[in-house]
């Protein structure tokens, strides 16, 4: 029996052939590497460049838009893993949240380290 085009289900997204995030985003984010802004970027940039972008910045507000499609809900999950593959074990540790968004663990490892950042500028001028 011939296939029906209309029928036909839709490719899989390609973010779906990333095995590995460290090949994309070659640095371990850690506390005490002080790499969060190219980190940041490279992970963005892979974001981006695999139209996941909303699932990091503010495009999609989860809270006052529960995700209902399916497929959003794997692909969100599957930038939780690449975040989670790309940090640090204290950084899981600290930027952890259960059931949390990709974008709540995000705003979370940005919190660490802009929050971080500040602290150590008030330190660094006392000193001065």
């Amino acid at each position: 029996m011939p296939r029906d085009s209309s029928t036909s289900s839709k490719p899989p997204h390609k973010a779906y052939r990333i095995t590995n995030i460290k090949t994309y985003v070659p640095l371990i984010l850690d506390l005490n590497s002080h790499n969060y802004d190219p980190w940041s970027d490279f992970f963005t940039a892979h974001c981006i460049a695999y139209d996941l972008q909303d699932h990091i910045d503010d495009t999609y507000d989860a809270p006052n838009k529960p995700p209902t499609d399916t497929e959003w809900e794997q692909l969100d999950n599957l930038v939780k893993l690449w975040l989670f593959n790309s940090i640090s074990l204290s950084l899981i540790t600290n930027a952890y949240s259960p059931l949390a968004s990709a974008r709540k663990i995000w705003l979370n490892i940005s919190s660490i380290f802009n929050d971080n950042k500040e602290t150590t500028t008030m330190q660094l001028e006392s000193e001065l």
